[in-house]
Formats: structure tokens, C-alpha cells, sequence
């Protein structure tokens, strides 16, 4: 059980550390006009929504070959709400602002996006994982079925 917890809370970790660089390079650009400063923030962004939803479908099918699909949701939603909250409560302040600084509605959509983020990663990880026969269950069913080809049918006498 420890393990199991030991892996989501490192996920948690990564996912809060890939928040912080973007945060912190979104910060640190510099640029010679305005323009220019807010397309940098706005790519600063985009890569960032990139690799945490490459973190969520890489973790679905490392842990979905292994893992049932209800094992694998519950331990990335759980990594996700604890990702989520650190991200958008301590995230601002590693940057010097407030989780509130730009008001309720930039707050609450930070909220909707990480949810995206997490529910489509995960949902398009295991997609993947089942469009190749790959998933926990898939794999159960083909070792089911090579076992049941191996043992010979019985032949009656009569």
C-alpha cells in the first residue's frame, strides 16, 4: 500500500515541478515589446499544458499494462487533486504573486483546465492502450484464451 501511495505522491511532485518551470520561465522571459512578451508567456503556457498532459497519457500506459483501469483512474485523480491544489495554491507563491491575483475567474479556470488535463490524459493513454491490446484486461483475456487452447478436449468413449 505504501508503494502504491509513494508513487502517486511522486507523480504529485513532478506534475507541481513542471508547473513551477513554467511558471518561473514564464517570469523569467524577456522580450523587447509588450507583443512579443505576451506571445513568449502565452508558448510559455502552451508547453506547459503540453507536458502535463504528456505526464497524464505516459502514466496511463505505464500503469494501465500493470494495473486494472479502476486501480490506474483512482491513483491519477488522486495525483491530479493533489497536483491541482498545489499547483494553483503554492504555484503562484513560488513566483511572488497570489493564487487570487488575477480574481475568481481566472482561479476556477486553472481548476477546469487541470481537470482536462488529467481526465483526457488519462482517457487518451488508455485509448491508446486498448486500441493495441495492451491494457491489464486485454492482456488477461489472451492469456485466458492461450491456456484454454492448450489443454486437450476430451475425447468420449463409447
Amino acid at each position: 500500500m505504501f508503494q502504491r501511495w509513494r508513487a502517486v505522491g511522486i507523480l504529485t511532485l513532478v506534475l507541481f515541478a513542471i508547473n513551477v518551470g513554467g511558471r518561473w520561465a514564464a517570469k523569467l522571459l524577456k522580450a523587447e515589446n509588450q507583443a512579443a512578451l505576451d506571445d513568449k508567456k502565452t508558448m510559455a503556457g502552451i508547453v506547459l499544458i503540453v507536458l502535463v498532459g504528456m505526464v497524464f497519457v505516459a502514466m496511463t500506459v505505464y500503469w494501465g499494462r500493470l494495473r486494472p483501469f479502476a486501480r490506474v483512474a483512482q491513483d491519477l485523480g488522486a495525483a491530479a487533486l493533489a497536483s491541482c491544489l498545489l499547483a494553483i495554491l503554492v504555484g503562484p507563491l513560488t513566483v511572488g504573486e497570489s493564487p487570487f491575483a488575477n480574481g475568481a475567474g481566472a482561479f476556477f479556470s486553472q481548476i477546469w483546465v487541470w481537470g482536462g488535463l488529467a481526465v483526457g490524459g488519462t482517457l487518451l493513454g488508455y485509448m491508446g492502450l486498448v486500441a493495441f491490446a495492451a491494457d491489464y484486461r486485454s492482456r488477461q483475456l489472451k492469456r485466458f484464451a492461450e491456456r484454454a487452447k492448450a489443454i486437450p478436449k476430451r475425447v468420449a468413449r463409447g
